[in-house]
């Protein structure tokens, strides 16, 4: 039988309680930690959670649980506090129920800027999905459609975790790179034009680094494989044609040149 997946709510706290409660509504969470500093009304808000009170939203009466972490709001060290905040709201969540499965959800609306910044990095570092609350009072946004998921960032943390999670992964940016390459000379990509093994040699520095040393079915799996993490898109069939994402180039810009690149 398949573990019982959690909802977890981590929500950077502001003086008001607006945004918790619009989040609260969408995602229907069964925790929620509120990550705030001393100065905001943030104890209230966790106590009304705990009641039920629909001041909170009307489903915070299904959540079983609901913490405040105080950090620092205006410190050097305010980022990194945010940063370890949501860590530890993670573990909390784990320790209170060890047999679940997981959705974290990261709320970057509330607080100082510093902590929404703090928020941002965890959201991008961990295995979180990042939320935007709008102010319904200056929003052209229609009733229910306030909370906004930043895909941008959520599908930078999803291709961030999968390379991370296996040194061997972080190859597969070698294609990108012999991509980046191609585009850059106005060349088209496909699989059988990046294949250096069907090149005679000896091979100059730019023909290094416009192919890669892979024969042309694994360059298509490996293709294929990177275009399910949103980081290379295609058309046509066969052949077909390859270009890099915006997300695809920022994890370029990320990770810079691989000092032993498998294109070269």
């Amino acid at each position: 039988m398949m573990a019982a997946v959690t909802k977890v709510l981590i929500h950077s706290q502001g003086k008001t309680e607006g945004s918790l409660r619009l989040a609260i509504d969408h995602y229907r969470p069964n925790m929620v930690f509120l990550i705030s500093n001393p100065g905001t009304n943030a104890p209230k808000f966790r106590d009304w959670v705990l009641a039920g009170d629909s001041m909170v939203g009307k489903w915070s009466e299904d959540v079983e649980h609901c913490e405040l972490i105080e950090i620092e709001p205006f410190s050097e060290s305010s980022v990194l506090q945010m940063i370890d905040a949501v860590k530890q709201a993670k573990e909390r969540a784990r320790d209170l129920a060890p047999k679940d499965r997981f959705r974290f959800y990261a709320g970057v609306s509330g607080g100082t800027k510093l902590m929404v910044i703090g928020m941002a990095l965890a959201a991008i570092q961990g295995d979180l999905t990042a939320y935007y609350v709008d102010k319904p009072s200056e929003s052209e946004r229609s009733a229910g459609e306030y909370v906004i998921e930043i895909d941008f960032m959520n599908q930078l943390m999803t291709a961030t975790s999968w390379l991370n999670a296996d040194s061997r992964r972080l190859k597969n940016l070698n294609y990108l790179r012999v991509i980046e390459q191609r585009e850059a000379q106005g060349l088209e990509s496909t699989s059988k034009l990046m294949d250096r093994t069907q090149m005679d040699g000896p091979f100059s520095e730019d023909e290094k680094r416009i192919t890669i040393m892979r024969v042309q079915d694994n360059i298509t799996k490996q293709l294929k494989l990177l275009a399910s993490k949103g980081m290379v898109t295609s058309e046509g069939k066969n052949p077909r044609y390859w270009e890099l994402t915006d997300l695809g180039r920022f994890i370029l810009s990320m990770y810079g040149e691989s000092p032993d690149s498998d294109s070269s």
